[in-house]
């Protein structure tokens, strides 16, 4: 669909270019003009998600749970899919409201991400909100784990729910 839209723009352009000229005759005006069509269609990215970030229970006195991307077990994963070698980068919100689901009340969560061309969790790097540049490996994968920090200070007993989002483009 997106070459279908630069066709239809190019005939309109080719259209009003005619009425231009047939009007510049009618006046004897030398009317030039030059038009740059471009379509351009990027390889789409696939994200997997192969597991959630698993929190767990709170224990009694605990006021933080957190989870290291770079080295819990229970941290999140999935797998980026792209062209090879190419350079990308990743977005997201650092925080993210969770919205308790048997009533009023909200936590915070506090993303931490981290990632890697190779699928190795430990010597993972972390991947700050900062845009930095990333770069697919030779068979087009980049692996990443999410984990966090979450405040149970104020919390109040009863199940969070929350989604978090990750935008992942191409340079």
């Amino acid at each position: 669909m997106r070459t279908v839209i630069p066709s239809y723009l190019f005939l309109i352009a080719v259209f009003l270019l005619g009425s231009s000229v047939v009007h510049a005759q009618n006046t004897n005006r030398k009317i030039s003009a030059n038009i740059n069509i471009e379509a351009r269609i990027v390889n789409s990215i696939e994200l997997i998600t192969v597991k959630s970030i698993t929190l767990g229970q709170q224990q009694p006195e605990q006021d933080e749970i957190y989870v290291s991307s770079l080295n819990d077990v229970n941290a999140g994963y999935m797998i980026a899919v792209g062209s090879p070698n190419a350079l990308f980068r990743l977005n997201f919100q650092q925080q993210r409201v969770l919205t308790r689901v048997d009533g009023p009340g909200t936590l915070t969560f506090e993303y931490e991400i981290s990632g890697n061309s190779i699928e190795e969790q430990r010597s993972a790097e972390l991947i700050e909100a900062d845009n930095k540049n990333l770069q697919f490996n030779q068979e087009g994968r980049y692996y990443i784990w999410v984990g966090g920090r979450v405040n149970l200070s104020n919390a109040l007993p009863g199940s969070y729910d929350g989604d978090f989002t990750i935008e992942i483009e191409y340079i």
